[in-house]
């Protein structure tokens, strides 16, 4: 077979081959294309606690296309010295995506009706706030279908340190991701939700009236009594129905699920644990247990 001229990326260079070798080119060519397309496709997210730090990463297309990993935090020193350690060492930090969300998971946040939100004063409304928080960076999250902005801080040198690796990464607080995905499940049935959310020894408490959000707020709860007294006390501040009205409760149960629901059925009629294998059924996480669900509900959102 005689040859044929076949042009590459340079213009000017024409080089002969054989159709074999075309054959092969065009089996190299798609195979960068795959890999390009996966690296396009690839998202990371980074979650950040008081104690802890975790990263996942979403592939579309591969057998196993979620991948999920906690870092061994040394306690000894600070949790931006950890970062740092994470930045250089973990390889999932090291790959290329075409998407990076950092998750703040943090009590420090207030929220602001959208009708009255200016970007320029989330210094000012933070301060207002937290007036005893040290000077840190603060950010925000705009939720269009709840109608309201959370304004939230972070350490400074924690955010610029992510900025430094990866400039395109958006952030959001933990608090943005529940609100908007509780806000939809709100919707489903008759009546007002209230959902427990616990996490790293502390609870935070959403309660909606059918997609609007009436109350948000985190309390120190490291007991089954702790959460009894809290979920109660906000249940009779916003005079939610005994009968009519439902609660739901997710997230760190560490095998208090039993006694927890026990305790509230005393008062309340419809007291539900959220399974979220449920929840996240034929999505993208599958309702993987060693998630936390606020994480889960960040990739299901798509912020």
């Amino acid at each position: 077979m005689g040859s044929v001229w076949v042009t590459w990326k340079t213009p000017t260079t024409r080089w002969p081959v054989t159709g074999s070798k075309i054959a092969w080119q065009l089996l190299i060519d798609s195979k960068h294309l795959m890999a390009e397309n996966m690296i396009n496709n690839k998202s990371l997210s980074i979650r950040l606690c008081s104690n802890g730090l975790s990263f996942c990463t979403y592939a579309p297309g591969q057998e196993e296309p979620f991948v999920y990993k906690v870092w061994d935090v040394n306690h000894t020193i600070s949790m931006t010295a950890n970062l740092k350690e994470a930045l250089r060492t973990e390889p999932m930090l090291q790959q290329q995506y075409q998407r990076v969300n950092v998750l703040i998971a943090t009590s420090h946040f207030t929220t602001v009706p959208v009708a009255a939100f200016q970007k320029e004063d989330i210094q000012a409304i933070y301060q207002f706030a937290f007036p005893k928080d040290v000077p840190q960076h603060v950010s925000y999250n705009v939720l269009r279908r709840s109608g309201i902005a959370i304004v939230f801080g972070l350490e400074r040198n924690i955010y610029q340190l992510l900025l430094d690796d990866f400039p395109r990464a958006r952030f959001y607080a933990s608090a943005s991701t529940l609100i908007e995905f509780f806000g939809e499940r709100s919707l489903i049935g008759k009546g007002r939700k209230m959902f427990v959310y616990l996490h790293e020894k502390e609870m935070t408490l959403y309660a909606f009236d059918q997609g609007r959000m009436l109350f948000v707020n985190t309390f120190d709860a490291v007991s089954v009594a702790d959460i009894q007294y809290y979920t109660l006390n906000v249940w009779k501040l916003l005079a939610f129905d005994q009968v009519d009205d439902a609660l739901f409760v997710v997230g760190d149960m560490e095998g208090r699920t039993t006694e927890l629901v026990e305790k509230i059925n005393y008062f309340l009629q419809n007291v539900s644990v959220i399974d979220r294998s449920e929840d996240f059924k034929d999505r993208l996480t599958m309702g993987n247990q060693f998630i936390p669900y606020d994480l889960q509900s960040l990739l299901v959102c798509g912020f």
